[in-house]
């Protein structure tokens, strides 16, 4: 057993409109730990997915009980945020139809931090997976509404510990290689926490999975120089989506499996486009169609061994 006393502090920059709810979902938002936490608990099952595949629900749950807790076991990992009072105004929820709705959400190039820490003795692949899920979470995701679409996009401008949770980089252009860093380092400690927990590591499962995670076909794209502006991203993103039960839907209510986060450098703002290629609940799946939409985009396709191949 090492010393547990493991902590993390980075520095946060919002890159486009945060809407998070609070006690008022319409009214001002709130930053708060748990949506830190549920953001990193899915990314986590992202990552796991392609260790032990899409199967194996018991030691999917099993994994996450060990980093994240459950309602028997405390997770062993502190999330804290410290701020100074963030600005907010309203911001349009669909900046590309005129007139929209809007809401309350932090304005972009607002800077907050995040601390990760532990909270009792503790292995430490746990704490390094945690701190892997944070990183996707962050360069995969985003938080609060519409953060499937762009908005809540966040970019670690510092950190205390960059082998651990890396600083983005000002060079656009060294992206797609920090993406596939992050990206093998997750898929990598996944499979040394599953193999301790000996829980069988599996080929990459085929398309559709039983839940979002990494798969074959798993695509993942990026592109340079998208925009000038974080409301301009957002409304290009919006213009280029179109309205398809394969991305989502209300009714029923089902998650998109295309991912959009928009990341700012050199002056110009750069998106990342990545799909988990789950099973709809709708059963109106279309893979083709969601690659089709990629593609559309234009960029370069980013292949990742463990990943997606």
């Amino acid at each position: 057993m090492f010393n547990w006393k493991q902590q993390v502090s980075v520095q946060l920059e919002t890159v486009t409109p945060l809407f998070l709810g609070g006690v008022d979902p319409r009214g001002e938002p709130e930053l708060r730990p748990p949506a830190f936490r549920g953001a990193m608990r899915y990314w986590f099952r992202a990552a796991l997915g392609g260790v032990i595949g899409d199967q194996n629900l018991p030691g999917l749950r099993k994994l996450e009980r060990e980093v994240f807790g459950d309602a028997e076991y405390g997770s062993p990992i502190a999330i804290q945020v410290q701020q100074k009072p963030l600005l907010s105004d309203p911001h349009p929820i669909l900046p590309h139809k005129t007139p929209s709705g809007s809401r309350r959400a932090f304005k972009p190039k607002q800077q907050f931090e995040v601390i990760l820490s532990t909270t009792r003795p503790v292995d430490l692949l746990v704490w390094v997976n945690a701190c892997m899920a944070f990183n996707l979470a962050v360069w995969l995701g985003g938080l609060g509404l519409r953060s499937r679409r762009g908005a809540g996009s966040l970019q670690v401008i510092k950190s205390t510990d960059p082998s651990l949770i890396p600083v983005f980089p000002d060079n656009p252009d060294m992206f797609p290689k920090r993406i596939d860093k992050i990206l093998r380092s997750a898929v990598g400690m996944g499979k040394k926490l599953a193999e301790q927990l000996q829980q069988p590591v599996v080929s990459l499962p085929t398309i559709p999975t039983a839940f979002p995670c990494a798969a074959q076909g798993a695509e993942i794209r990026f592109v340079k120089d998208w925009a000038r502006t974080s409301q301009e991203a957002l409304t290009m993103v919006m213009r280029n989506m179109p309205k398809a039960d394969y991305l989502g839907g209300i009714s029923p209510r089902q998650g998109s499996p295309l991912w959009v986060n928009i990341f700012y450098a050199s002056q110009a703002y750069h998106l990342l486009l990545t799909v988990l290629p789950s099973r709809l609940i709708s059963g109106r799946h279309n893979y083709q169609s969601v690659l089709n939409v990629l593609q559309s985009f234009g960029g370069q396709k980013i292949e990742i061994k463990g990943w997606n191949q």
